[in-house]
């Protein structure tokens, strides 16, 4: 028998984001700042701020 999926709570959605955030701000601090590399950071950024918003949101 299958195990029963586990729905992700608000707050997993959340701390999921908070963890991409952390990893995408530390590899901004590294140093490199190939310009290619930074666009890539900064949309990763925006894209966590959009899916934040949706997770608190209920979407």
């Amino acid at each position: 028998m299958a195990a029963p999926l586990m729905r992700l709570t608000t707050a997993d959605h959340v701390e999921a984001i908070g963890m991409r955030v952390l990893r995408i701000a530390e590899e901004m601090a590294s140093g490199s700042r190939h310009q290619g590399r930074s666009e890539r950071l900064i949309e990763q950024a925006e894209q966590a701020a959009i899916d934040l918003r949706a997770a608190v949101r209920g979407r």
